[in-house]
């Protein structure tokens, strides 16, 4: 296993860098497109400047703004792990030693996580930089937004067991259109449930309490105890997605370019 974790290591070390240095680049846009908003002014300091994002907001929008797109990006990215290896000859002998298509999956699986993980990461201390800056010049400190960078790894992750086994399957070119027809079609099926069922209404109606009582507070243990499981939850489906991988991984080399 290690050495085609060595290989994918190799071979996608631009993904991993993007991992790693995309959050510090995002909080010096963040930095750099509020500078040019506000460098102008007559009463500027970058005492009033920093604290800004303590008195009223202004930067964090901005910031997560900016992070989403970052986690998008990095979506983007992803498919290049898969698409390096869509070469018939190279996954028949792959498959050809002992456990080669464990190996090979598992090797991608990691790469995947390692990339994520490194984001995360980068984020925390980057923000913690950030924290430090505004405590200097300003003596308070911004909120953490460890539990935000946390939840928005564990999304990743659980979005990832998703759509991965399409990328084996049907290449990284094509797998995500199909992923995208399969979801649109579920969404489809979903809606034309809840409008034509005979239990339409009621269905409405718990949904509509159900949304009402989250935003009064009502469900706030609830919320707390489904995110606590969502990391295990995560977890848990990208291990299956990696078994589903191995499985369909063959399958998906058939199709793929000499």
């Amino acid at each position: 296993m290690q050495g085609t974790v060595y290989k994918e290591l190799v071979q996608n070390r631009f993904f991993l860098l993007c991992g790693l240095f995309l959050p510090p680049l995002v909080y010096i846009a963040v930095i750099l497109m509020e500078l040019i908003v506000n460098v102008g002014d007559a009463d500027f300091s970058w005492t009033h400047f920093f604290s800004e994002f303590l008195a009223d907001g202004t930067m964090f929008p901005s910031k997560i703004l900016i992070l989403l797109i970052a986690y998008i990006g990095m979506r983007l990215l992803s498919s290049s792990v898969f698409s390096a290896d869509e070469s018939k000859y190279k996954c028949f002998l792959m498959a050809s030693v002992p456990d080669g298509t464990a190996r090979q999956i598992y090797g991608k699986y990691v790469i995947l996580f390692m990339a994520y993980a490194l984001f995360f990461v980068s984020a925390l201390f980057s923000d913690s930089i950030w924290a430090y800056i505004v405590f200097c010049l300003t003596g308070e400190i911004p909120p953490s937004l460890l539990g935000l960078f946390a939840l928005m790894l564990f999304v990743q992750i659980f979005l990832r067991s998703i759509d991965i086994p399409f990328n084996v399957r049907f290449g990284a070119k094509n797998g995500k259109y199909v992923f995208m027809i399969v979801l649109i079609a579920a969404l489809l099926a979903l809606a034309i449930f809840i409008l034509y069922s005979p239990a339409s209404d009621n269905l409405s109606s718990i949904f509509s309490n159900m949304i009402l009582k989250l935003l009064n507070g009502e469900l706030a243990e609830q919320t707390t105890l489904c995110i606590s499981a969502f990391p295990f939850v995560s977890i848990g489906a990208y291990y299956l997605s990696y078994r589903i991988s191995c499985k369909l991984w063959l399958k998906g080399a058939v199709n793929y370019e000499a």
